[in-house]
């Protein structure tokens, strides 16, 4: 799989230490390493370890506040630090090309994507406005985006997300750099447009000879991707090895609790059902339409049927806009189905009003994908929690103060942090909080949108291992919507995967991975990258693809 390397070095980090200065620890301590030309080398650690401030570094781009307070960062055989402006302009975007997250917010929002493209050559190369819009449709088609000449006129929010990460890697390729630096440049996306973009990535990475720092949480990425692996924490680099040395058996602790955080875990057991036992919840025929007979037409859900049955957890798997978040707001009565039914512990509750729906509120709870933008910033945790106690009956200060303690116990967080407001807890403690919350009603069923997305290798696993815990100490079900398949082995009894409104496969999760009959399934497990070689998949990312 991997590329015969150069041996002279492209980058070299030599003793960098970045911080305050000070009695203060540094941020980055002592960063040794290389990168080689051809060669990819995986960045991985948790939030935090200094992955993403290592790559401004090694531009010159240390944020305000932070100085360089020793060491070196050579490209070339010549220091960045002791080079002139002009020669940095120079180097950043031309020599070192950087790719980072969440493409959207780094793309101009009232320049098309072609004229932006155009304008990173023009910065670096004599060329015309003419050939340098030549060139970027040209680098657009290069990294498989369909109908280029009419894709370079479109503005960033007209882009899906998967073709939005296209334009910025197809900027960052343009000036045609000796290196790249790709901070976490797939986060978030399907597992489907990530192995395409990754395998985009990597393949003209290894055609035009790139030296590639990838910095990534995702262990399956390094493994399937990088040649070398370097394992940050705590600003330290503490382990570089390579790649199928590293998955044979580090040598760091730290990094054996990594590897093992990112292997699959067995489905939980799931108590016997008698054939009388009716299921808690059981979604028919549902239809949800959007838009209205004078403008265009969604059909978001289309005859969806599902069922889950008490203790028992249904994935919904599938790429986005694939119609699985929405059947979990017409659940929850978020929004309001256009036809079909909703039978909630026998009942029908698909024509409720909000008042009469209240009591069945309670019994149902979400969690919600992205737990920042659902916490209201301006209140501290303990109000977060406690406004699902609205939903239940009256209890005095000290009942509520006692209950926010043990629902933060629940989730393995410290009662101090009742105190905290949301922009002071880490990703995974607000995840941690959204769960806490659900659950303060002590409902029967619980619907998680996306859990896990974007968190670090440990905390994902922790995320993973805590609502297992809960489901077995409470006796809850759960519907989980997500696109990460590795969770889906971890939780899920039954999955039911969708496409463009519809389930068209529906089975027990032993059976889907270990059988999958529809193309599109096949299409989602392909895609998969795992840190460990299941039995016939692909080994890498483009045989993933051409599977």
């Amino acid at each position: 799989m991997h590329a015969p390397l150069d041996a002279t070095p492209l980058l070299e980090l030599d003793g960098l230490t970045v911080g305050i200065g000070g009695d203060a620890a540094p941020i980055l301590n002592a960063v040794t390493c290389t990168l080689r030309r051809n060669e990819i080398l995986g960045i991985v650690g948790e939030t935090g370890a200094g992955k993403s401030l290592l790559t401004k570094a090694v531009l010159g781009l240390v944020p305000e506040g932070l100085r360089v307070l020793g060491g070196d960062v050579r490209f070339d055989g010549c220091s960045v630090f002791d080079r002139r402006n002009e020669d940095l302009r120079d180097l950043r975007g031309g020599k070192i090309g950087l790719i980072g997250t969440n493409a959207k917010a780094l793309l101009d929002p009232v320049a098309p994507v072609g004229r932006q493209i155009a304008r990173v050559l023009r910065a670096h190369a004599r060329v015309g406005e003419s050939e340098a819009q030549s060139r970027a449709i040209a680098l657009l088609r290069e990294v498989g985006i369909t109908d280029p000449e009419r894709r370079a006129k479109a503005y960033p929010h007209e882009l899906s997300g998967g073709m939005a990460q296209r334009v910025v890697i197809a900027m960052a390729l343009v000036t045609d750099p000796a290196v790249l630096l790709a901070d976490d440049a797939t986060l978030g996306l399907d597992a489907t447009v990530q192995a395409q973009v990754l395998d985009m990535l990597v393949q003209r990475c290894r055609r035009r000879g790139l030296g590639v720092m990838l910095v990534t949480h995702d262990l399956g990425i390094v493994r399937n991707c990088c040649d070398r692996i370097a394992v940050m924490r705590e600003g330290e680099l503490i382990e570089i090895e390579n790649v199928d040395a590293f998955l044979r058996g580090p040598r760091q602790a730290y990094s054996r609790s990594l590897l093992e955080a990112a292997k699959a875990r067995p489905t939980p057991s799931i108590a016997r059902h008698t054939a009388s036992e009716r299921p808690l919840l059981q979604a028919e025929k549902l239809v949800k339409i959007y838009g209205g007979p004078f403008t265009h037409q969604v059909r978001a859900l289309d005859g969806v049927d599902f069922s889950i049955r008490p203790r028992e957890t249904l994935a919904l798997v599938g790429e986005s806009g694939s119609g699985k978040t929405t059947a979990g707001q017409c659940v929850l009565r978020l929004t309001n189905p256009t036809s079909g039914r909703i039978l909630f512990d026998g009942e029908d509750v698909t024509d409720l009003s909000a008042q009469k729906f209240k009591p069945w509120r309670r019994r149902i709870q979400m969690v919600f994908q992205e737990p920042y933008v659902a916490l209201n910033p301006r209140w501290r945790v303990r109000d977060l929690i406690g406004e699902s106690f609205r939903l239940l009956d009256p209890m005095s200060r000290g009942e509520r103060e006692r209950r926010i303690s043990a629902l933060l116990d629940a989730v393995h967080l410290p009662s101090s942090l009742a105190s905290a407001f949301p922009h002071e807890l880490s990703a995974g403690e607000q995840k941690r909080i959204g769960i806490a919350r659900a659950l303060a009603t002590d409902p029967d069923l619980v619907i998680f949108d996306e859990p896990t997305t974007a968190l670090d290798i440990r905390v994902r696993a922790q995320i993973i291992d805590l609502i297992r815990d809960l489901q077995s100490r409470r006796g809850m079900s759960a519907l989980f919507i997500t696109h990460d398949l590795n969770s889906v082995r971890s939780l899920a009894h039954n999955v039911a995967v969708m496409l463009h409104g519809r389930i068209v496969e529906y089975r027990s999760a032993e059976d889907i991975f270990a059988t999958p009959r529809e193309a599109y399934t096949r299409k989602l497990l392909d895609a998969e990258l795992p840190v460990e070689d299941p039995p016939g998949r692909a080994t890498n990312v483009s045989e993933a693809i051409a599977v």
